[in-house]
């Protein structure tokens, strides 16, 4: 339920500080001041070492495994004589019945096909697309499929080009995965040149990932075929894991899985997919599930665990999304007034939620109580507040920012927030404080190298220096951006704190525990 947490004054993108000049990019934040440098001398351990021993990453079309599309691949041999059977078989079982169908209806390579094939071919694909049209009036979210209904709801901008596809830091150690654009997904940690790649053959059209908490080697990526749960031992010399590593979670209907996140104590994992109106919460090791399941909103395109375990934020790609309670497994129900949620980030302590709609300049915010109680009446407020005016201005001469977001992504420490817009080619990062109100206040912009966009965002979840943005390029480039206070050093050692061995593995734990008590 809403609780007593106010928002303060609304913030807009006026206010930020002097704009780095033409030709440079920036760097790092330290102290509060920004730091910039000229794009071919820049180099952010001049400024701090925070990020000293970090990977650094480029990925480049040279480095990917091929794996373009069939159609591009097939330009390498010479064409063969096929016979018409033999041509249709191929394409129904490369690009499906629909695409045999066209192919029989409107032939392209001047082959001769039977007036009744094609009259046939005709009809089918006329009733197809009746059927198609029907399906899309009742089930709104099934208009856009594959690669196209990723992209419509992806927090990845331009995720089909991007050579980044995304982004997921360890919550625990330092350590990131990167999808790329061959969907291949690399492990990059510091201080090893061994850099596993996690890649199989069934693994395409990946759209997100994360790191199971308390363990330093599960990764769970999800795509078209549904989630691999890949089990990669930091000890290991291996580069290239087999499928053996892997567990394969999917149901019917469900895919492509476009939203996967682990509760915080690493129990079970919850899948979602803009295609089905269903979420799938897994015990992985059992490989069993429970589904959960609302009428209305269409498919649940992104879905994201709060810090603290006790809610759960799922978004549709209608104007519907909602807040479960994990307690008992149900759900609020809340509308934006056009489009969809597009990203949505909890604070740290759970009890705030910000996102933002597909078609606004807004960033808007919930807030939840920690506990329900008795003082809390029937007359509360159920509205999203407006935090955030995002409508695009001009910073600089012909440089602009703002717009409807792409993505938002929260530190750690509830201290910045990022923000990658749709349109415009610089990432916003917010001052935000947490007492009594939600303050937010520029920051600094971040400026990549001319030519450049942004695709993902993500921040590094363990650095102890204040908060690390680390920004995927449209070049491939992987930029670490600190920001960087003296009195942010880290206050504990997470793993003096909890029961954690050197490997990263929680001890001690049922893996069971939150799964039999939904």
């Amino acid at each position: 339920m809403p609780g007593k947490t106010k928002v303060g004054v609304m913030c807009s993108l006026h206010g930020f500080p002097a704009f780095p000049p033409v030709g440079h990019i920036s760097l790092c934040e330290v102290e509060g001041r920004v730091h910039s440098m000229h794009a071919e001398q820049a180099d952010v351990l001049l400024f701090t070492n925070a990020v000293a021993s970090h990977p650094r990453i480029t990925i480049t079309r040279d480095l990917l495994h091929s794996s373009v599309c069939r159609e591009d691949s097939r330009r390498i041999f010479l064409p063969v004589s096929e016979t018409l059977f033999k041509k249709l078989t191929n394409v129904w079982y490369e690009q499906g019945l629909v695409e045999a169908l066209h192919v029989t209806a409107e032939p392209q390579d001047g082959r001769e096909v039977p007036v009744v094939l094609q009259v046939i071919a005709a009809y089918m694909l006329r009733v197809i697309s009746g059927m198609n049209y029907i399906r899309n009036s009742f089930h709104p979210h099934l208009r856009e499929s594959g690669d196209k209904l990723i992209a419509a709801v992806s927090q990845t901008r331009a995720w089909p080009i991007s050579p980044v596809r995304c982004l997921a830091w360890h919550p625990h150690c330092t350590k990131l995965a990167v999808a790329a654009w061959d969907d291949s997904v690399r492990v990059y940690s510091p201080g090893t040149s061994i850099t596993p790649i996690l890649k199989c053959k069934s693994q395409r059209a990946v759209s997100c990932m994360a790191w199971r908490p308390f363990s330093a080697s599960q990764l769970a990526v999800g795509c078209e075929e549904g989630v691999f749960v890949w089990h990669v031992d930091p000890n290991s010399v291996v580069t290239r894991p087999s499928m053996s590593c892997a567990t394969v979670l999917k149901r019917p209907h469900h895919s492509p899985v476009t939203s996967v996140t682990w509760n915080p104590q690493g129990d079970v994992l919850l899948t979602a997919s803009a295609a089905d109106t269903a979420m799938y919460v897994w015990d992985v090791a059992m490989e069993k599930f429970v589904t959960l399941r609302r009428v209305g909103g269409g498919g649940v395109s992104l879905v994201t665990w709060s810090p603290d375990g006790s809610k759960v934020f799922a978004a549709t790609t209608g104007i519907i999304f909602r807040v479960w309670g994990t307690s008992q497994w149900l759900p609020e129900r809340w509308t934006v007034v056009s489009g969809h949620v597009q990203a949505a980030c909890w604070s740290p302590c759970g009890s705030v939620l910000l996102f933002a709609t597909s078609e606004e300049p807004l960033i808007y915010s919930l807030t939840f109580s920690k506990v329900d109680t008795a003082f809390q009446g029937d007359n509360t407020s159920k509205t999203a507040l407006p935090i955030v005016d995002l409508t695009e201005v001009e910073v600089n001469e012909g440089e602009r920012v703002g717009g409807v977001v792409v993505s938002l992504m929260w530190d750690t420490r509830g201290q910045h927030l990022a923000v990658m817009f749709k349109k415009t080619d610089l990432v916003a990062i917010f001052l935000t404080e947490l007492h009594a109100l939600l303050q937010v206040s520029p920051c600094c912009l971040v400026q990549g190298v001319s030519g450049e966009i942004p695709n993902c965002i993500s921040f590094q979840q363990n650095f102890g220096d204040g908060a690390c943005l680390t920004i995927a390029w449209s070049s491939g480039r992987v930029q670490y951006f600190p920001l960087v206070h003296s009195d942010l050093k880290s206050e504990r050692n997470i793993f003096q704190e909890t029961a954690i061995s050197p490997d990263c593995s929680l001890q001690n734990i049922s893996l069971a525990s939150t799964f039999r008590t939904m």
